[in-house]
């Protein structure tokens, strides 16, 4: 049987208009997260003390029940938020963060500051494409255990016959070079590897697969491209993706209102947590005790730079706002650190 959960709150309610890339800083016990659509990084320092509520699976009274963390009340107010010239879709710790990210921005790779709205380019990846340069943007990403950042472009607007696949998976390496990992992206979501590193996942939404490769940790090639996740539901898609140190896949299913829960070795359906949130985007671990917290950011319906929040609107969704709890015998594992001079 497949463990279903229904997580009923948010934690923290920053009413974003398209939340991403969640970041647990351990050193600071602080988490950082994008509003793509606002340009922002948003970053808040976390309570030292919480109220968390118990509640049972939905559908199997034997299963472990789940802790929820209650709504933060004051959490609002104490997000911290600096506004950036051009859209940022995803972050990587340095040994400065949470001072400093390399971010996969508009346009590569840069250096920003929190607090600081000016954004420091390493590398601008489409300087030689005009047309590129115009219409792309980075998205999700992430770094490996030798503190190489990976990230992936896709279109930055797109009509009704969806984002086309010339979009690019790169890599910055630690000496400053960026190399094309593959060509062919639609919109790179999700990217993770095993404990042991020798496994990287990584999806590309529209194809509703997770694809899983080897991957050579020496030279920091995946190879040996396969399917093991489909999303069959005609309106779901994979969006951001974590695993958790015991080696499940936490994946978000954008217009699907959950996180589904897999073996990373079998792809086999293990539970679903479901939130009332339709626009469902990105897990990451977190927490001080051995990061045993998953931290889950949302979109809003309505995704229009002049959309005002309101609470008739929240009794119907609540996309946008930032849900927090622990799973039942998982925890995660530190996130990556980008290596390369600042």
């Amino acid at each position: 049987m497949v463990t279903e959960y229904f997580i009923p709150n948010p934690y923290i309610t920053p009413h974003a208009l398209l939340g991403e890339g969640p970041t647990y800083v351990p050193s600071t016990d602080e988490l950082y997260f994008v509003d793509i659509h606002r340009q922002t990084i948003n970053g808040v320092a976390l309570p030292k003390s919480n109220s968390t509520k118990s509640y049972a699976a939905t559908n199997d009274e034997s299963a472990p029940a789940i802790e929820v963390f209650e709504k933060w009340t004051e959490g609002a107010s104490k997000v911290r938020t600096t506004k950036y010239s051009e859209p940022i879709g995803v972050l990587a710790l340095t040994p400065e963060s949470p001072e400093k990210f390399v971010v996969g921005a508009k346009h590569g790779f840069a250096i920003a500051k929190f607090g600081d709205a000016e954004l420091k380019y390493k590398v601008d990846v489409y300087k030689s494409n005009s047309e590129k340069h115009s219409i792309m943007r980075f998205n999700d990403g992430n770094v490996d255990s030798e503190g190489r950042f990976f990230a992936g472009t896709m279109m930055q607007e797109w009509g009704e016959t969806g984002p086309a696949a010339i979009g690019t998976f790169y890599r910055l390496d630690p000496d400053g070079s960026v190399k094309t990992v593959y060509d062919g992206c639609m919109i790179p979501n999700g990217l993770c590897w095993s404990a042991d590193g020798t496994t990287m996942f990584h999806n590309d939404s529209p194809t509703k697969t997770v694809w899983k490769y080897d991957y050579d940790m020496t030279t920091g090639n995946p190879s040996n491209k396969r399917a093991l996740i489909k999303i069959e539901h005609p309106d779901m898609v994979p969006d951001g993706m974590t695993i958790s140190a015991q080696g499940d896949l936490f994946i978000a299913l954008w217009d699907g209102s959950r996180i589904v829960q897999h073996d990373s070795k079998t792809g086999e359906l293990k539970a679903i947590y479901k939130f009332p949130a339709e626009k469902v985007t990105c897990p990451t671990f977190g927490g001080k005790n051995n990061l045993d917290e998953l931290f889950v950011t949302t979109a809003s319906q309505n995704e229009s730079l002049d959309y005002v929040w309101s609470e008739e609107d929240a009794k119907k969704d609540q996309g946008g706002e930032i849900f927090r709890f622990k799973v039942p015998g998982h925890s995660g594992r530190p996130r990556g650190v980008y290596k390369g001079d600042l």
